[in-house]
């Protein structure tokens, strides 16, 4: 397979679960198999605290390789997740405003990624939520961008401005840029509003992107917990519909590159944390189903 697929997560509304998307997809690779390297471009570092790390006492981040132009692979930390991380700080957040005179200032990123993109199969990049400068670095170094959506009808409205910034980016920054497709993320069949909003996602998107509405994420506490444990949905209830949304995600862009890779899966995981939700039907549009990429 292509070794250093990098893959932005972006969307400009928060609380859409983008980074619960990168830590859980980013473990369901690596049980596959895959080599995985997490990019945590937000100056809140919740992708940074659920690996274990404190965003606030890291001596060294994603900051200092943007703008003092550190190698990366002095910044680069292992994880439980099973896949390495370049940390965020809270000198991230003053990051924009030191990049806004340099050169090449959208490109930052991709420098910073050039050493150790191959030596992974997939870069997740975790942006923040704004379409500021840290994101438009993400889009110009991505290769793919996934883009979770709330099934919240505030949430799906923000799906047409992201879009026209790819758009953007696509044109000046980034022809290779695509989209992989929009995931439906805490959704709950119980609620209407959230049905209605996972339709109109298909209905509205579906014909210039794909939604992938089989890996529609539950919402569901259990992702919380599993952040505060420190472990991925995966790892703390593995048999949670969650967890499963998610390896059916991680199947979905992998295709069939990982094939064969995958280590055999440990016997016998259960918990009881497994079975206290059912599991979520979601729907899938008869005239466009997933597609494996590649």
């Amino acid at each position: 397979m292509a070794v250093g697929r990098v893959i932005a997560v972006a969307n400009q509304k928060g609380g859409v679960a983008k980074t619960t998307t990168v830590a859980n997809l980013a473990a369901a690779l690596s049980q596959m198999g895959a080599r995985v390297l997490m990019v945590d471009m937000d100056p809140q570092g919740s992708l940074t605290l659920w690996s274990g790390r404190n965003p606030d006492t890291v001596e060294k981040s994603l900051y200092d390789s943007l703008v003092k132009g550190l190698d990366s692979r002095q910044i680069r930390l292992s994880t439980p997740l099973g896949a390495d991380l370049l940390p965020a700080s809270v000198d991230l957040s003053l990051a924009e405003m030191e990049l806004v005179g340099m050169v090449a200032r959208e490109r930052r990123l991709g420098a910073v990624l050039a050493p150790v993109r191959d030596e992974y199969d997939f870069v997740l990049v975790d942006c923040q939520p704004s379409l500021g400068l840290l994101t438009i670095n993400a889009l110009a170094a991505a290769d793919e961008l996934l883009i979770p959506v709330a099934c919240e009808f505030l949430s799906t409205r923000a799906i047409q401005v992201l879009l026209r910034m790819v758009r953007k980016v696509q044109l000046r920054l980034n022809s290779k840029l695509a989209v992989t497709g929009i995931l439906p993320t805490l959704y709950d069949r119980r609620v209407r509003h959230a049905r209605d909003e996972l339709d109109a996602l298909v209905e509205q998107f579906g014909a210039e992107t794909q939604v992938l509405a089989d890996c529609a994420v539950p919402r569901s506490i259990r992702f919380a917990e599993a952040a505060a444990a420190g472990k991925s949905i995966l790892a703390f209830a593995p048999l949670h519909p969650g967890a499963e949304a998610y390896r059916r995600l991680a199947r979905f862009v992998a295709g069939d590159a990982l094939v064969d890779k995958a280590p055999a899966a440990a016997a016998n995981e259960f918990s009881l944390l497994d079975i206290e939700e059912p599991r979520i039907d979601v729907l899938v549009r008869k005239d466009a189903p997933v597609r494996s990429r590649r």
